[in-house]
């Protein structure tokens, strides 16, 4: 894999011009440099990032990594972590990447047959030209500014770097019609001490149904590394999609996560979002309600230790009438950790009949521990149902002395509060193989 350092223009072209792209993306590239380059990094000034600190961020100092166009592995042949996962997760075809190169693929041939895609970005420019051109940055870009939380320029300045310097994304595409509910998936392994970029796009045709799962995965400690995603959603009428973005980077990584969906006419989104690793990371998740009588569900979870930094922005965007939306994010801290959440429900005066709530809970290990939560309204329909709310709260001693009292160990006791805690995310994850992975990590987690 090639390294290539210095942040610029000319890098820009250097990355195109590897990846063999055509000229309508370069320029796209370029106007999203263009951008990066004149807008500031976002402070703790900045009213969104307020409670989060990237100034001492290595954007700028680490070396942007080049797919090499080295050839595909064999199974057995890819990192450690990736094949347990691939073991645990019950899947019915994945991709992996090692950094920014594609490694391995498989896909069942009964969705082949029935012309579902799962690819790397850059095949499919290859292959499906003209739905890359119309759905690629239809979501995610550097201007993507919606909602009086998204105003200020600032809080464009990553996804323009990720738009300018992506090398490296997934395409899924489920055509009109077409369903399946055993998940795909598709593994990231970064092995750190560099930056990376990568892009996922998720297009769903009409009254389409898909299930797809997106994982990074690292080694536990790894020197400074700085990883940009972004993921864009885009469901026609009626099409429903389950996904979720995990999270799982070890020490050392700085996450930024920008995801927005687009929803048509009846389609559903069920989302899930869980950070449970990096030194610090944020995500940033918008859904809008596009087409009448659509649906998103967007879920959290999230569990910190140690000096661990993790920041949650949500989005409900209502555009059109009899749309439904709900978040529900939950997180526990511990040690010297700290969570934040910030969250908008924002109705535009045509998303009349709308349904919307949010809700965030945070449950603190340690007295060290703290959790900053803004849930927000903007309201500009007036036949409407919304309701919003948070709450903090420390462990309660009396139920973990009683649990103690029965003779649990105290960190067992823990794991028990901690699980019932989040339990009514948990029951909302209907793949089975994915809650005990997320129920794992937060044993593990609470050992520490």
């Amino acid at each position: 894999m090639e390294l290539t350092s210095t942040l610029s223009r000319d890098l820009v072209l250097e990355v195109s011009k590897k990846l063999l792209e055509p000229q309508w993306l370069l320029e796209q590239r370029l106007a999203a440099w263009e951008t990066f380059a004149k807008l500031p990094y976002p402070t703790t000034r900045t009213e969104e990032w307020k409670y989060t600190d990237v100034t001492e961020v290595p954007f700028e100092e680490l070396a942007l990594e080049l797919p090499a166009g080295a050839p595909l592995r064999s199974r057995e042949e890819l990192p450690e972590a990736v094949q347990a996962r691939i073991a645990q997760a019950d899947l019915a075809g994945f991709a992996v990447f090692v950094g920014p190169e594609m490694v391995y693929a498989e896909l069942p041939e009964e969705l082949t047959r029935q012309g579902v895609v799962l690819t790397s970005l850059h095949q499919a420019l290859r292959s499906h030209p003209e739905q890359m051109r119309a759905a690629l940055f239809k979501a995610v870009n550097w201007s993507d500014l919606v909602g009086t939380q998204q105003h200020r320029p600032e809080n464009s300045k990553l996804p323009a770097l990720n738009a300018a310097l992506f090398t490296h994304g997934v395409f899924l595409y489920v055509p009109r019609g077409v369903e399946f509910s055993k998940p795909l998936g598709v593994f990231k392994y970064l092995e750190g001490g560099r930056l990376s970029a990568g892009r996922t796009l998720v297009v769903g045709g009409a009254n389409s149904q898909a299930v797809y799962v997106e994982e990074y995965v690292s080694p536990a400690r790894v020197p400074a590394s700085v990883n940009l995603s972004a993921t864009e959603i885009v469901l026609d009428s009626g099409a429903k999609v389950r996904h979720a973005h995990v999270q799982t980077l070890g020490e050392g990584f700085y996450h930024f996560h920008r995801q927005r969906a687009h929803l048509g006419r009846d389609a559903a989104l069920n989302d899930l979002v869980v950070n449970m690793g990096a030194t610090l990371s944020r995500a940033d998740v918008q859904s809008q309600m596009l087409g009448a009588g659509s649906y998103s569900e967007m879920l959290g979870l999230y569990f910190t230790a140690g000096n661990q930094h993790v920041d949650h922005y949500t989005l409900q965007h209502h555009v059109a009438d009899h749309a439904y939306s709900d978040v529900l994010y939950k997180g526990a801290a511990k040690d010297r950790s700290r969570t934040v959440y910030a969250g908008l429900i924002k109705l535009e005066p045509g998303a009349q009949k709308t349904d919307a709530y949010q809700t965030n809970r945070n449950l603190l290990l340690s007295p060290d521990a703290r959790a900053d939560s803004v849930p927000q309204l903007e309201i500009g329909a007036n036949d409407v149902k919304c309701s919003h709310g948070s709450s903090t709260a420390p462990v309660d001693a009396t139920q973990l002395f009683y649990l103690m009292s029965r003779g649990l160990p105290k960190h067992v006791g823990q794991q028990i509060l901690v699980k019932a805690h989040l339990a009514d995310v948990l029951r909302r994850i209907p793949l089975e193989a994915l809650r005990a992975h997320i129920e794992g990590i937060i044993e593990e987690k609470v050992k520490l």
